[in-house]
């Protein structure tokens, strides 16, 4: 009982309370209640339960956190995988270079979205670096002038790629060309050292730029001019690594001489925009048996011959110097390279089997079906079967083949727009139908292959922006015409 708990004795000469202390009159000690239920609670069945209930609860968590950390494992391997299958990666290449290629592709984004062009370049440059490092996957590989200081962790340097397959040549050539897209995009940013951060130049504050523009909210502040450097290598480093590099197909010289002339023009440089496109007709000219026989050196113009038809290379070159000469205002050049490319290919053979011939489409791997079935059974077999790297493509220097007649060729109606335009813009007054005419049978022509199921579909897409330019043009055609007709004074017939 509580009021026993003391002796009496000890109650009655307890001199911390003015009265006596007895028994049955004194409180219990809430102390003493507390210690005494605690020690009720740390029985030996308490104990065993607490050790149990620790135990399940240690043993729950380990295999609740091993769920999650092999479901992360497991979703990253997926996410590899479909990365791999959407762009696919050489065999050859160790995985930390696939994977800085795959999560490269995979941050570009479509055209409506935000893509974070600093990381893209950062991913591909890291890619770039192990490439080119002989101890890792350049093995085989040297460059042709050893001993360059590196830009911003890139070697200028071209290398000598001749000694790798065509998956590792591919490979190589898509990183260096990405990295000279990304380049681009970044061209006009800039990287404050001391915190590793990529900034615009138009918020450096700095001698230079005495107005800097604000960061935006929540961005980090703005870098002072003397810790800001380049933030990239330029454009240039990347495109004459393939220009003057050894290994490289004459496609993808060309590709990178069009899209290195593409970027001069730009940034305004217009005669060295117009050396490079001259470049590029040298290069897929070079690739010819008898290339004085098909085409003018000097004027970039096409001797038309059956005997020795022009090739796919020469006739995109050649229609993207024209074109570059068209937009720069020298439509005296430009007009009889276009109206050359278009007879070169009125006289080239006609592809016999066009629906045979493969087309090649990088960095995408598909089986289509007939059926329902057939498509689930192929997705069954793509989950166990690794995906393959996408065959090599002609390499553009075979001879030219037309499509037949009866299928529409939206590179003609590309290149009758351009005529008929330059026609209409050159002719005097009065004398515009040639143009006009031009551009109703393109649109005609572009009308057809927007349509037609005999079409590819990147020739169809092709087709529909001819069809959308040639109207436009048609519609500012006659609107000009029917400007002028109404400026001219009528004159009233009198007796």
């Amino acid at each position: 009982r509580l009021f026993t708990q003391n002796h009496p004795l000890l109650l009655i000469t307890r001199t911390s309370s003015p009265r006596p202390q007895l028994p049955y009159l004194s409180q219990p000690s809430r102390n003493a209640f507390a210690s005494r239920q605690t020690a009720r609670f740390l029985t030996t069945e308490n104990k065993n339960y607490v050790k149990e209930q620790v135990w399940l609860a240690a043993k729950w968590s380990a295999i609740g956190w091993s769920f999650f950390f092999l479901g992360v494992v497991a979703l990253y391997g997926i996410n590899q995988e479909v990365l791999e299958r959407k762009t696919p990666s050489p065999d050859e290449w160790s995985f930390f270079s696939r994977n800085h290629f795959r999560c490269a592709n995979a941050a570009v984004k479509p055209d409506h979205e935000y893509t974070d062009w600093a990381q893209v370049a950062t991913e591909f440059r890291r890619c770039l670096e192990r490439l080119e490092n002989p101890e890792i996957d350049g093995k085989g590989t040297s460059p042709l002038v050893p001993g360059m200081d590196d830009i911003r962790g890139i070697n200028p340097s071209a290398f000598d790629i001749s000694e790798k397959s065509f998956a590792w040549k591919e490979g190589y050539f898509q990183v260096v060309m990405q990295c000279a897209r990304a380049s681009e995009h970044i061209d006009n940013m800039v990287l404050d050292t001391t915190r590793k951060i990529i900034f615009p130049k138009e918020v450096v504050i700095g001698p230079s730029n005495p107005n800097p523009r604000p960061c935006p909210p929540g961005a980090e502040s703005a870098p002072r001019e003397e810790d800001c450097e380049r933030a990239y290598a330029p454009p240039e480093t990347f495109y004459l690594k393939v220009l003057t590099g050894l290994g490289f197909s004459s496609r993808q010289r060309i590709e990178a001489a069009l899209a290195y002339a593409n970027w001069l023009e730009i940034k305004g440089l217009t005669d060295s925009a117009d050396e490079t496109y001259k470049w590029a007709v040298d290069i897929a000219a070079s690739a010819l048996p008898a290339p004085d026989a098909v085409i003018d050196k000097d004027t970039s113009i096409l001797r038309v011959q059956e005997a020795t038809p022009p090739s796919p290379n020469l006739l995109r070159t050649a229609t993207a110097l024209a074109t570059h000469r068209a937009r720069s205002g020298n439509v005296t050049s430009a007009l009889p390279i276009f109206l050359s490319v278009l007879r070169a290919r009125h006289a080239s053979p006609v592809d016999i089997a066009p629906a045979t011939r493969s087309e090649y489409t990088p960095f995408y791997v598909s089986d289509p079906t007939n059926t329902d079935i057939g498509s689930f059974i192929n997705i069954v077999k793509s989950l166990f079967t690794p995906p393959k790297y996408p065959a090599e493509p002609p390499s553009g220097d075979e001879p030219f083949l037309r499509q037949p007649d009866s299928v529409p060729d939206c590179a003609e109606a590309e290149l009758m727009l351009y005529i008929g335009e330059i026609l209409f813009a050159t002719a005097s007054s009065g004398h515009e139908d040639e143009g006009l005419g031009w551009t109703k049978q393109a649109v005609a022509i572009a009308e057809r292959g927007s349509s037609s199921n005999d079409v590819l579909p990147a020739n169809r897409d092709k087709c529909k922006a001819c069809l959308e330019t040639g109207i436009a043009n048609w519609g500012a055609m006659v609107a000009k015409l029917l400007k002028e007709s109404q400026s001219k004074p009528t004159t009233s017939s009198s007796w």
